[in-house]
């Protein structure tokens, strides 16, 4: 029998649907490409933590994007598998993954080196996932603890974590399961780590320093600096668009929903004040700024019916492949 609505039909084919992931996986693969064999990397000397130093050349150059590359895709199935999930993007097909794919790879921060962008991305997908699972929760103690240790061994090799674990608090406030108890469990949760470093020997005191938040523009060998700050802010730009736009169709929904994505919100606008903060670090908060971003861009497409959604989807997606293009020229020509 002939569909009733066959352009409905292809227009979900090509937003939502296996059209529209194929597009998507099929851009994000030649931008990682072109990043990796074109670009001058933007990966900076150390991750610096609290108390160690990893170097960013401890790798060869192409594996380290190509270990990178496998864990961007390994955040996009994460991110998928939790909306399926918990719901917090009101679809469970390829608007999200392939909203992801495009964002992360059109900036070259997020795919030029490995290191904290896509790690954090993923211990921060690690982290909602629990913070959702414990919604309401009666008691959610082991839930704080885990992100508290998640956070805390992250801080060891990468300072950006700690501003964070004010962020996390606030989630679980949010979810309506921050009480004493959880207090005690979080704090301890912070301590752990550290505790039992000391304790076996790993670390000593001397090997700890405070975090530098410089505030001037980070210096980088990639020409193309400019560009990407300018990609990110407009990244945040549309975000908050998204975030006005989807508000009120959100406000009316379901309130687990609506919290989860409060949560999102938050971690998102967070992850960009940060960025203003410390610019000299501003590269970690990049990727979970793009998932941020991506889930209120994937809401508005599922929330509404929009006539010849692919061209606004596409052409949406299509404004960061060209600052991409752009960073590319940018980098052969300098």
């Amino acid at each position: 029998m002939q569909s009733a609505h066959p352009e409905q039909e292809t227009d979900n084919y090509f937003t939502a649907g296996p059209g529209s992931m194929t597009v998507g996986a099929v851009a994000a693969i030649i931008m990682i490409a072109a990043t990796a064999l074109l670009m001058p990397s933007l990966k900076p000397e150390a991750e610096q933590g609290l108390c160690v130093a990893l170097s960013t050349d401890m790798i060869p150059h192409l594996l380290g994007c190509g270990i990178n590359t496998l864990l961007i895709a390994f955040a996009i199935i994460l991110a998928f598998v939790f909306n399926k999930k918990h719901s917090f993007v009101r679809s469970t097909e390829a608007l999200l993954p392939t909203t992801m794919a495009v964002i992360l790879a059109s900036n070259p921060i997020n795919t030029s080196y490995l290191g904290a962008p896509v790690v954090m991305l993923i211990v921060n997908l690690v982290c909602l996932d629990i913070m959702m699972k414990s919604y309401a929760s009666e008691n959610a103690t082991t839930s704080m603890f885990a992100v508290a240790t998640y956070l805390s061994v992250g801080s060891m090799v990468q300072y950006a974590f700690v501003p964070l674990m004010v962020v996390y608090p606030i989630m679980a406030l949010m979810a309506k399961t921050l009480r004493i108890k959880e207090c005690v469990a979080y704090v301890m949760g912070l301590v752990a780590p550290y505790w039992v470093a000391l304790g076996f020997g790993l670390l000593s005191l001397s090997d700890f320093r405070m975090p530098q938040f410089l505030t001037v523009f980070p210096d980088a060998e990639g020409s193309y600096m400019p560009l990407v700050m300018t990609s990110l802010c407009t990244l945040a730009l549309v975000g908050l668009l998204m975030i006005l736009n989807n508000a009120m169709l959100i406000y009316a929904g379901n309130m687990r929903v609506r919290t989860f994505n409060n949560m999102i919100n938050l971690l998102g606008s967070a992850c960009g004040l940060f960025m203003l903060i410390d610019f000299d670090n501003f590269g970690a908060y990049a990727s979970s700024l793009c998932f941020a971003v991506s889930v209120q861009i994937s809401n508005f497409f599922a929330m509404r019916r929009i006539p010849q959604s692919p061209v606004w989807f596409w052409g949406l997606l299509s404004l960061f492949m060209a600052l991409f293009i752009f960073m590319l020229i940018e980098s052969l020509i300098a």
